[in-house]
C-alpha cells in the first residue's frame, strides 16, 4: 500500500472544501501543489472522479522524484524525516478536504449508511488495539446485542493464497451453510461461530440488496432478549 492510500483509506473527497482550500481543476481531476520541508521538496496532489488520490514528491534540487521515499524499508534519518514531514501534510489535507468514513471499501460505507436511514444504528468501535480498531459492531438499540460486525482481515484467512485485504461482514441467520451454498462472495463466519453465522466479502460480489435480506434477518435475531 502507498503512503497516500494508507492516509486516504477511509476518507472521502469533497470537491467544495478542497477547491477552497487551493485544489484547481485540470481537465478530469484536481490538482494542489506546496512545497515542504523549507522548500526542498515539492508534494503534486491529484484526485480523480471516483475519489482515488495519486501524488508525487519531487525534490526541488533536481527536479525529479524523490525515489527514497517509495522504498518499502527506508534507511537513514533523512528520509525518515522526509516520509514524517509528508506524512503530516497528507493527514493535514485529509482534515482540511476530505471527510472521514467509518470504513474503506465503498460497499461496506454504502450499507452503513443504509443501516443508519433504517433502523438508526451506527457502528461502534469497542476494540482499542491497534490490530482490531477499525473493526466495527452494529447492535439493536433495545437489546444491545450484536447483529452485525465489520472485520477488515487478510484475504489469505478467508481463501488461502489469495493477497490482498477485504472488508467482511458477519451476520447470524438461521442456516449458514445453506447462505454459504448459495451465493458467490459468502464464506464460512471468520471469528464466529460457523454454524450459525456467515461472512460476506463486501467486494461487491454479492450486491446491497442481496445482502440486505440477512442483515434484517441477523438484526431480527439480536431483537430477542435472552
Amino acid at each position: 500500500m502507498s503512503i497516500e492510500s494508507d492516509v486516504f483509506l477511509r476518507y472521502r473527497p469533497d470537491m467544495k472544501r478542497c477547491e477552497a482550500y487551493g485544489f484547481r481543476r485540470m481537465g478530469d481531476v484536481w490538482r494542489y501543489e506546496r512545497t515542504f520541508l523549507d522548500g526542498a521538496f515539492r508534494a503534486v496532489l491529484t484526485v480523480d472522479a471516483a475519489g482515488q488520490v495519486t501524488d508525487e514528491v519531487i525534490d526541488t534540487m533536481t527536479d525529479e522524484p524523490y525515489l527514497p521515499l517509495r522504498l518499502a524499508n527506508p534507511s537513514g534519518s533523512y528520509v525518515y524525516g522526509v516520509r514524517h514531514a509528508y506524512e503530516e501534510l497528507l493527514h493535514e489535507v485529509a482534515e482540511a478536504c476530505f471527510t472521514r468514513l467509518p470504513f474503506a471499501l465503498p460497499q461496506t460505507n454504502r450499507l452503513c449508511e443504509r443501516i443508519k436511514a433504517t433502523w438508526g444504528d451506527a457502528p461502534e468501535f469497542p476494540w482499542k488495539q491497534k490490530a482490531y480498531r477499525t473493526s466495527g459492531v452494529f447492535r439493536h438499540g433495545a437489546t444491545r446485542k450484536w447483529y452485525a460486525v465489520i472485520l477488515p482481515v487478510s484475504w489469505a484467512k478467508i481463501v488461502p493464497d489469495r493477497e490482498g485485504n477485504i472488508e467482511l461482514l458477519d451476520l447470524k441467520v438461521a442456516d449458514a451453510a445453506a447462505c454459504v451454498a448459495a451465493h458467490d462472495g459468502c464464506y464460512p463466519a471468520y471469528h464466529m461461530n460457523k454454524r450459525c453465522w456467515i461472512s460476506v466479502a463486501l467486494d461487491d460480489t454479492m450486491t446491497d440488496d442481496a445482502i440486505w435480506p440477512l442483515l434484517a434477518e441477523s438484526r431480527a435475531f439480536a431483537e430477542k432478549k435472552g
